[in-house]
C-alpha cells in the first residue's frame, strides 16, 4: 500500500497545482483589496497556524502563500504598482521609489507632483499603466473608488487615475506646516466637504484621545510564540532588546506635543497601532459611504505600512514582527467584521508590495551565510575609481539606489561606452557583488510567454521592472542574504529588502468571500493576475495586461494578457 501511494504522489501534487474551476457566489458589490507592507511570503507562513482573526479567514478562502511580486525593484511603489493594474513595473513605468531624471538631472519620487498652491501635493501622474479603479469608473461611472495607506505611494497606486478619495497618513512638521493624521491632494482625487469633514473630526479625535490619555502603541498581551522569541542584538553601531512591546519605544506622555515628536512618531509608525487607525478609518468611510450598496461594485483599496517600518526598524525574523503580525490578525479581523454589518457581498484580496530579509545577525545564528554592505562608501569608491581612470573631474555616476546606477557624465557615446565598460568591470571585481547587467542586457531579456516567475533568471528579473525612458545604465545584483546599509545610532533600518532574490520577490496572494471554496494553492500566482481576476468577479473587461485571470477564482471569459 505505501509503495502504491507512493508512486501515486506525483500525480496527485499535479491535480493540487491544477486550476479548480470557481465555485458558483453572487457577483461582489464590493472589492476590498488590502496590501500589507513587507508581508514576505515566508512571514507569512511562519505564524499561519497560529492565526484566529482576519488572517485566518482570508487564508481559510483560496490562497496562494506563495506568490510573487516577479520583477526585481521589490520596493514599495513598483509592487504597489502591480497590484491592481495587472502590469509589471516594465508597463507601470514605476521602476523604483525614486529614480533619476535624465533630462531634468534630479532624482524623482514617483508620485511627486509639481504644484504652486500645495506643498504635500501628490498624484498618479507618472504611473503609465490604469488600475481596476479606472477600469471600473470606465464602466460604471457611479462607482465609488476609495484608496486609504499610511504612505502616500502606496495609496496613490493602488487608487490610479479616477478615485473618488485618497487619503494617507501625515503627521509632523512638513514645509514647516504642523501635520496630523490623514491628509488627501486634489492631484491624487477629490475629497468632498462630507469627506473632508470626517478626516477633521477623525483626526482631531485622535489628538484628543491622546492629549487625554498617551496611546498604547503596542497589546501587552504578548503570545507565548513572541515571548520566546525576545533576544538582545546589535546590528552595526545599535543595539535592541528584543523585548515586546520594544523597551526601547519612547514612552508618550501627556505632555503638549508629544505626538508631534520625531522620535515618538518614528515608533509610532512601526507598532500595530499604525495598521489600526487606517483600518479604522476605512471602516468609517465604507460606513459613510454606503459602500456596496448601491447598483454599481465599489472598490475599497487599503495599504498597512506598519511591518514594512518594524521590518526596517527590527527585523523579520524576532519578537517585534512576531507581535506584529499576531496584532494584524486581530486588527484585520475587528475590520472585516464592520465590513460584515454592512450587509453587502463583498470580496477581499490580500498580498503585498514585497517580501523581505531578516537582519544578517540574527540570520548568521542560524547557520545562514549573511553579510552587510556599507552602501554609504560604495558609489564614492565607484566614482572615485572612474575619475581617475578617465582622468574627469565631475562625478560620472549617480543613483539613489546602489543597485541602479546612472551615467551622468558629459560626453559622446563613445566615452559613455567605455565609462560604462570600465564601471561595469569595477562592479564585477568586488566581493559583496554577484553579477552586474548592463541596460541593453536588460532590454533583451524579455521574459518567453508562460514562463514561471519562480524561473525567471536575473536578466529577466531586471526586465520585468525595466522602462527604457526612466530605468539605469547599470544595474548590480548583490549577494544573496545582502543587507545593503550599515545602520548608525539609529534602528530605522536594521534590515530591508528591494534585492532581485526571490525572498523579496516572494508575497501571500488570499482571496475570500463569503462560501469561497477552501483551497492552498501551490500554483505560483502573480501579483500582476489579482486586476484582472477582480475584473471577471464583477464582469467588467481589463485592457491587455501582463497578468492573468486565475479560473481558480473566477470565470475567466475573454482573457487578454498580454
Amino acid at each position: 500500500m505505501r509503495s502504491f501511494l507512493m508512486r501515486l504522489a506525483p500525480a496527485l501534487c499535479l491535480l493540487a497545482a491544477a486550476p479548480v474551476p470557481a465555485a458558483p457566489t453572487p457577483r461582489p458589490k464590493l472589492i476590498i483589496a488590502i496590501s500589507v507592507d513587507q508581508f514576505a511570503s515566508s512571514v507569512y507562513r511562519r505564524y499561519r497556524s497560529d492565526y484566529t482573526g482576519g488572517l485566518k479567514r482570508l487564508s481559510d478562502g483560496i490562497a496562494f502563500p506563495v506568490g510573487y511580486q516577479s520583477h526585481a525593484a521589490t520596493e514599495t511603489c513598483p509592487g504597489h504598482s502591480t497590484l491592481l493594474t495587472g502590469d509589471h513595473p516594465s508597463h507601470t513605468g514605476i521602476i523604483a521609489n525614486n529614480w533619476f531624471d535624465r533630462r531634468a538631472g534630479t532624482s524623482v519620487y514617483c508620485v511627486a507632483v509639481a504644484s504652486d498652491g500645495d506643498p504635500f501635493a501628490r498624484g498618479p501622474q507618472k504611473l503609465k499603466a490604469t488600475t481596476l479603479g479606472d477600469w471600473l469608473k470606465k464602466a460604471h461611472p457611479t462607482a465609488r473608488v476609495v484608496s486609504i495607506s499610511g504612505k502616500d505611494r502606496a495609496a496613490i497606486m493602488m487608487a490610479g487615475h479616477h478615485a473618488d478619495l485618497v487619503a494617507w497618513w501625515m503627521d509632523g512638521f512638513v514645509d514647516n506646516q504642523s501635520v496630523f493624521g490623514f491628509r488627501t491632494s486634489h492631484f491624487a482625487g477629490p475629497a468632498g466637504p462630507d469627506i473632508q469633514a470626517l478626516l477633521e473630526r477623525h483626526d482631531d479625535s485622535i489628538a484628543e484621545r491622546w492629549r487625554k490619555t498617551p496611546p498604547q502603541l503596542w497589546p501587552t498581551d504578548v503570545p507565548a510564540k513572541c515571548q520566546a522569541l525576545q533576544k538582545a542584538h546589535r546590528y552595526g553601531d545599535v543595539e535592541i532588546s528584543g523585548t515586546v512591546p520594544p523597551s526601547a519605544a519612547v514612552k508618550a506622555t501627556a505632555e503638549p506635543g508629544f505626538a508631534r515628536r520625531a522620535d515618538f512618531l518614528a515608533e509610532f509608525h512601526a507598532s500595530p497601532l499604525y495598521d489600526s487607525l487606517a483600518l479604522d478609518f476605512a471602516a468609517k468611510i465604507a460606513k459613510r459611504w454606503r459602500l456596496g450598496t448601491r447598483a454599481a461594485p465599489d472598490l475599497l483599496a487599503i495599504s498597512l505600512s506598519a511591518t514594512d517600518y518594524v521590518g526596517h526598524h527590527y527585523g523579520n525574523g524576532g519578537a517585534e514582527m512576531c507581535e506584529q503580525v499576531h496584532a494584524l490578525d486581530r486588527s484585520l479581523g475587528a475590520f472585516l467584521d464592520r465590513i460584515d454589518q454592512l450587509g453587502v457581498a463583498y470580496m477581499v484580496v490580500l498580498s503585498a508590495d514585497h517580501g523581505s530579509l531578516d537582519a544578517p545577525e540574527r540570520l548568521r545564528e542560524q547557520g545562514i551565510a549573511a553579510e552587510r554592505v556599507d552602501t554609504s562608501k560604495f558609489v564614492s569608491a565607484l566614482n572615485k575609481h572612474l575619475k581617475k581612470v578617465m582622468n574627469v573631474d565631475w562625478q560620472p555616476i549617480t543613483g539613489d539606489d546602489v543597485q541602479d546606477l546612472y551615467i551622468t557624465s558629459p560626453g559622446d557615446a563613445a566615452f559613455h561606452a567605455r565609462l560604462r565598460t570600465e564601471a561595469v568591470n569595477w562592479l564585477r571585481h568586488q566581493p559583496d557583488v554577484e553579477r552586474v547587467l548592463t541596460r541593453d542586457e536588460v532590454a533583451a531579456a524579455v521574459p518567453p510567454p508562460g514562463k514561471s516567475p519562480a524561473e525567471l533568471n536575473a536578466a529577466e528579473r531586471f526586465n520585468e521592472s525595466f522602462d527604457p525612458e526612466r530605468s539605469a545604465d547599470i544595474f548590480v545584483e548583490f549577494k544573496e542574504k545582502a543587507t545593503l546599509g550599515w545602520p548608525r545610532g539609529s534602528s530605522t533600518y536594521i534590515a530591508g529588502h528591494g534585492s532581485a532574490w526571490d525572498y523579496d520577490r516572494q508575497v501571500p496572494i488570499l482571496f475570500w468571500w463569503r462560501g469561497a471554496p477552501r483551497l492552498t494553492s501551490p500554483a505560483p500566482a502573480e501579483t500582476v493576475d489579482i486586476a484582472p481576476t477582480l475584473a471577471a468577479t464583477i464582469g467588467i473587461t481589463p485592457p491587455r495586461v501582463d497578468g492573468h485571470c486565475r479560473l481558480e477564482i473566477a470565470p475567466c471569459v475573454g482573457e487578454r494578457g498580454r
